[in-house]
C-alpha cells in the first residue's frame, strides 16, 4: 500500500496546488494583498483626503481645480525623481533651489535668441554640470552630502542673483509658455512628463545594474566596494541625473511663472525631500520607491489645495502640513520596524 504524506501548510507561506503552482485562491494571495495594502497605506490616506475635501468643497472635483493640483504635483514630482535616486543611495542634495534658479534663468535669457528645444537642452546641460559639481565634491573631495550641497546651494543662488542683478527675467515666448503649460484633455503636460520620468526612474533604479549599485552602496557602501561595484562613478552619475531632473522641474516652473529669478525656488528642496520620504524611500538609503514618490507628490499638492479651498490661514497651513509629514513618516517607520521584526524570525 502506498503511503501518502500529508504536509501541513506553514502559516505565512504560499499554499500550492497539486502541480506545485501557487494556489491563487489560498492565503498566499490574501497575504500578498494585505502586504501591498500595508505598504501602500499612503494611497488610502490620499483617497480619504480627496473624498473628505470633495464633500466639504465640491469645487475640488472641478477639472480646472484638479488640473491645478496636478500642475503643482508635477513640479515637486519632477525634482523628486532625482531625489529618490539620491536618497536610495544614502545621499542628499539641498541645492535643488539653486539648480532650478540657474537653469530657469538660462532658459529665460536665451529664449529670444534660440529655439525652445535649444533653450531646454541648455537648461538640462546646466543641471547636469551643477550636479556633476555636487557629485565630485561628495565623492572625491569627501565632503558630507548635507554640507557639500548646502554650500553649493548658496553658491548657485549667488550665481543666479549675479547673473540677473537681482531682477526678474521675463519669458516673452508664447510658444514656450504653451509648450510648458499646455494640457492633453485636462491633464497638464508637466504631469504627463512627470509620469514618464517616474517610470524611467523606476526602471533605472530597479531593473539596471546601475540601480542595483545605487541601492547597494546606499545600504552598505563598504560591502558594495568590496563586491567590486563602481561606487564612486555611480555616485557622480546619480548627482548628474538628479541635477537634470531638478533642471527639468525648473523649465516647467519657469513656463508656469512666465519668468525666472534667483529666489523662485527657495526652500523648494524641503517639499521635494518630504514627498520622497513620505512616499516610503528610506532616508538611511538602500531602498527607494518611485510609486511612493508619485503618491507623496500628489498628496502634498492635494493637501495644499484643500487648505486653500477651505480658507485656512497660511501660517496654519505650515502647521498642518508639518503635522501630516511627521505622522506619515512615523506610521511608515513603525510599519517598517514591524516588518523587520516579523522577518527576523
Amino acid at each position: 500500500m502506498t503511503t501518502i504524506d500529508t504536509v501541513t501548510p506553514t502559516p505565512g507561506r504560499t499554499r500550492r496546488g497539486a502541480n506545485g503552482a501557487p494556489d491563487e485562491n489560498g492565503p498566499g494571495l490574501r497575504q500578498a494583498l494585505l502586504q501591498f495594502a500595508s505598504k501602500q497605506y499612503l494611497v488610502a490616506v490620499l483617497i480619504v483626503l480627496c473624498v473628505a475635501v470633495g464633500l466639504a468643497k465640491p469645487s475640488f472635483w472641478g477639472t480646472g481645480n484638479l488640473s491645478n493640483v496636478l500642475f503643482q504635483a508635477s513640479f515637486v514630482g519632477l525634482a523628486a525623481c532625482g531625489m529618490t535616486l539620491l536618497i536610495a543611495g544614502g545621499l542628499l542634495d539641498l541645492s535643488v533651489g539653486g539648480v532650478i534658479a540657474v537653469s530657469s534663468i538660462a532658459v529665460a535669457t536665451v529664449l529670444p535668441h534660440t529655439t525652445i528645444g535649444g533653450a531646454i537642452v541648455l537648461a538640462l546641460v546646466i543641471g547636469a554640470v551643477l550636479g556633476l559639481i555636487n557629485g565630485l565634491l561628495v565623492t572625491y573631495v569627501k565632503i558630507a552630502p548635507f554640507i557639500a550641497t548646502l554650500g553649493t546651494q548658496y553658491l548657485f543662488l549667488g550665481l543666479a542673483f549675479i547673473w540677473t542683478s537681482g531682477k526678474v527675467v521675463p519669458i516673452t515666448s508664447s510658444h514656450f509658455r504653451d509648450a510648458t503649460t499646455g494640457k492633453l484633455g485636462w491633464l497638464p503636460v508637466p504631469f504627463l512628463v512627470f509620469v514618464v520620468l517616474a517610470v524611467l526612474t523606476f526602471l533605472l533604479l530597479q531593473r539596471t545594474y546601475f540601480g542595483r549599485t545605487v541601492r547597494a552602496f546606499g545600504s552598505n557602501e563598504r560591502a558594495a566596494v568590496l563586491a567590486g561595484m563602481p561606487v564612486n562613478r555611480s555616485k557622480v552619475i546619480v548627482f548628474i541625473v538628479a541635477g537634470v531632473c531638478f533642471a527639468l522641474a525648473g523649465v516647467f516652473m519657469a513656463g508656469r511663472l512666465s519668468s525666472a529669478e534667483g529666489n523662485m525656488a527657495t526652500g523648494f528642496e524641503m517639499n521635494v525631500i518630504a514627498a520622497v520620504v513620505v512616499g516610503g524611500t528610506a532616508l538611511r538609503g538602500g531602498r527607494g520607491t518611485m510609486f511612493g514618490t508619485v503618491v507623496g507628490s500628489v498628496l502634498f499638492a492635494v493637501l495644499a489645495n484643500a487648505l486653500n479651498l477651505l480658507g485656512v490661514a497660511s501660517y496654519w497651513q505650515y502647521v498642518l502640513t508639518g503635522a501630516v509629514l511627521i505622522a506619515a513618516i512615523a506610521v511608515g517607520a513603525r510599519r517598517s520596524s514591524a516588518a523587520e521584526v516579523r522577518g527576523a524570525g
